[in-house]
């Protein structure tokens, strides 16, 4: 259990977090548009970058010291984009870092990566460079050299962003299957990847704390504000002008439009995450 008590981080004069508090476990999703504070909080939490304010408690202890978390040990973090020595083969890379991670011993490395190779479904593409591999096998190498020494937390930021279908689908299916014996902690503003994974989810906006709940819970705040019509193709730009649209599905009768409409909402229409997203945005005003 993560236990993040009222972080405050201030550029200068400009305030970025604004007293964050937020209780993490399972597979968390922080949700937020670009520039919400996501990625601040999570390098915070990693003790990559000083908090100006605040605490944050790992199975009840504190690990702030002298305003930087002291996690490095037990959190490991995966940046949106992975791609060290990119003339060198995987295996190679995987036993550089675990050589700078301090596993000296050769056997015990090599045992090391050929585990985490395993963890990650890359048994097979050992021998690839790494300039040889796609974007969602660089991430997955990403996570095989987190993995290496054993992590108790696992944090990801936008680990799917610019990834195709396949491969989102992929990443998507490790990530579950990593959270039965990690804490994972996932940045994101892909709606579809949080109402997948997470199991609690936090949305942050302009630094603040906006919701912090199940993805039920979230959905929730969307009952009775949705409506669905069925439009012309002709018709569509206008009522995209005119209304609050969050899907648009084609039929065989036109387009199936579905759109806020908090004085007429339609109890019937079960919402989905991304709806329940849109209401609490819309709740700022």
């Amino acid at each position: 259990m993560i236990k993040v008590e009222h972080i405050v981080k201030t550029y200068r004069k400009n305030t970025v977090l604004h007293h964050v508090s937020l209780s993490i476990d399972g597979i968390y999703g922080l949700l937020g548009s670009n520039g919400a504070g996501k990625t601040t909080l999570m390098k915070i939490l990693c003790g990559l970058t000083s908090a100006s304010g605040g605490d944050i408690l790992i199975d009840g202890q504190s690990k702030m010291r002298r305003k930087y978390a002291d996690t490095s040990e037990i959190i490991g973090f995966l940046p949106q984009d992975f791609n060290l020595y990119p003339s060198l083969p995987v295996h190679e890379v995987l036993s550089h870092l675990a050589l700078l991670q301090g596993i000296i011993d050769k056997k015990k490395r090599y045992e090391a990566v050929q585990r985490s190779l395993e963890r990650v479904n890359l048994t097979e593409s050992a021998h690839l460079k790494m300039e040889e591999l796609s974007g969602g096998m660089r991430r997955r190498v990403g996570i095989a050299q987190l993995l290496l020494r054993e992590p108790k937390i696992l944090v990801f930021d936008e680990p799917t962003a610019g990834l195709d279908i396949e491969e989102r689908i992929r990443f998507r299916n490790l990530l579950r299957e990593l959270g039965h014996d990690h804490t994972i902690i996932i940045s994101s503003h892909i709606v579809e990847d949080i109402e997948f994974l997470c199991t609690k989810i936090g949305m942050l906006s302009n630094g603040r704390v906006l919701f912090e709940g199940s993805p039920d819970e979230l959905k929730s705040r969307a009952e009775g504000m949705l409506a669905e019509s069925t439009v012309q193709i002709s018709e569509l730009n206008d009522w995209v002008k005119e209304y609050d649209v969050v899907n648009i599905e084609e039929t065989l009768d036109g387009v199936k439009v579905r759109y806020v409409d908090e004085k007429n909402g339609d109890h019937a229409i079960v919402p989905k995450l991304s709806d329940g997203y849109l209401a609490v945005m819309r709740s700022l005003g």
